[in-house]
Formats: C-alpha cells, structure tokens, sequence
C-alpha cells in the first residue's frame, strides 16, 4: 500500500509540475492542493510503517 501511494505522490508532482510549465493556473492549484494532500497521506503511512502510531 505504502509502495503504491510513494508511486501516486510522484506522479501528482509531476503533473502539477507539468501543469505549472505549460501555464495552466487552474490545473496548478487544484492539482497543487491534491498533491499537497496526497504527500501528508503519503508520510503518515511511511511513518506508520516504520515506526507505527499508537
């Protein structure tokens, strides 16, 4: 499962990325705001896994 949301998070930053280049605004923030999202999701797993929550 970690694995999966590591692959998802680089891709969210990819696109958003991508959306900043080719000066899509609106695609930057929603996508922004996902990937900003995603990623805290993303560490409180890694955390989770490597040191578990109680």
């Amino acid at each position: 499962m970690t694995v999966i949301l590591i692959f998802c998070s680089v891709l969210a930053v990819i696109g958003t990325l991508k959306n900043k280049k080719s000066g899509n605004k609106p695609g930057f923030l929603i996508g922004g705001l996902f990937t900003v999202a995603l990623i805290g999701t993303t560490l409180l797993a890694i955390y989770d896994e490597l040191i578990g929550l109680q």
